[in-house]
């Protein structure tokens, strides 16, 4: 995987405007595990910057391979936070609530959400509380392209998901 210095992240954009801060955020991430509601926390940051209100940016893309790369460290391990948050910008990409994805990270991109897909599967089955099967469960569903499932389990109220 690229790291996120290489990209040009001046020429990306996020809710705020250039992404220059991304790669900063993604290295905190590293060891901010905090879960993302914190206000103060990393992901906060992120979620506001690259998917905010559902809506999605170049630099949002940009950013998935690095979330997914994240939920394969052993500190995120039971934590659906990067998961969670790469596919609410796939959902919000096939919903069509951001620009197109850029041809020159197509392939990396649609290869990270392949690998989040697995993790996500992971992630469900090691599960021990309704929040976090219901995040995992919504991400395997969305990374399976069933975008009307994943959304569905991410809004359920206290139905248990198997």
């Amino acid at each position: 995987m690229i790291e996120p210095s290489a990209l040009e992240w001046r020429d990306l954009r996020h809710a705020y405007g250039p992404a220059t801060d991304i790669p900063e955020l993604l290295a905190k991430a590293q060891t901010d595990t905090r879960r993302g509601q914190i206000p103060d926390s990393t992901w906060f940051c992120l979620w506001s910057a690259l998917c905010h209100q559902g809506d999605v940016y170049s630099a949002s893309y940009a950013a998935v391979p690095y979330l997914v790369g994240l939920a394969e460290l052993p500190a995120y391990r039971g934590n659906y936070d990067p998961l969670l948050l790469a596919s609410s910008i796939e959902a919000s990409r096939l919903e069509g609530r951001g620009p197109a994805l850029a041809p020159e990270i197509g392939e990396v991109y649609r290869s990270a959400l392949q690998t989040g897909l697995i993790l996500a599967h992971n992630g469900l089955e090691a599960a021990s509380d309704l929040d976090s099967r219901r995040a995992f469960a919504g991400c395997v569903a969305v990374l399976q392209g069933e975008l009307d499932a994943g959304r569905a389990l991410w809004d359920a109220d206290d139905e248990c998901v198997d």
